[in-house]
């Protein structure tokens, strides 16, 4: 994948910024369920539509659907990003290069990273009450956006 490309994905995520910190200042300020021990962004999806969700848990094995006051977390909505939207190429062609397809998922998952970590952090995130990870279920690798780290197997295996 050349240069061009991978500053027009950056550049399609980036369009999301606003937003993501927007629903950062909501999460940060949620009433989430006292027996939450973490809250897990879980990103999923490929040929360029990716969504990630939000979620409260108690450990990585349960998760927890009622806020502080007893009320199902409805209000708990995720990010949905359209990684192909600045690109020049039509979609069908796009889709159609597999390799290409798959450069550029993986270059936005590698560069949801920075960008997440960027929005969490212009929201206010360093004074989380609570941990947030950003979580990539197909590899199994967990980011800790509080304290800006990738977390090993036995913190969360």
């Amino acid at each position: 994948m050349d240069k061009k490309t991978q500053s027009l994905v950056r550049e399609s995520i980036n369009e999301k910024k606003e937003e993501v910190i927007r629903q950062f200042h909501f999460l940060l300020n949620y009433p989430f369920h006292p027996e939450a021990t973490f809250i897990l962004l879980e990103v999923r999806g490929d040929t360029g539509s990716f969504g990630i969700s939000v979620t409260q848990m108690n450990g990585w094995g349960k998760q927890l659907n009622k806020n502080a006051y007893g009320k199902y977390d409805s209000d708990l909505v995720g990010f949905v990003f359209d990684v192909y939207a600045n690109l020049e190429q039509d979609y069908n062609e796009i889709i159609n290069d597999l390799e290409l397809v798959d450069e550029i998922d993986d270059y936005a998952k590698e560069y949801f990273v920075p960008f997440i970590q960027e929005c969490f952090n212009q929201a206010g995130g360093k004074n989380a009450k609570i941990p947030f990870y950003l979580y990539y279920p197909n590899s199994g690798d967990a980011y800790d956006l509080v304290k800006e780290k990738w977390l090993d197997e036995d913190e969360y295996l």
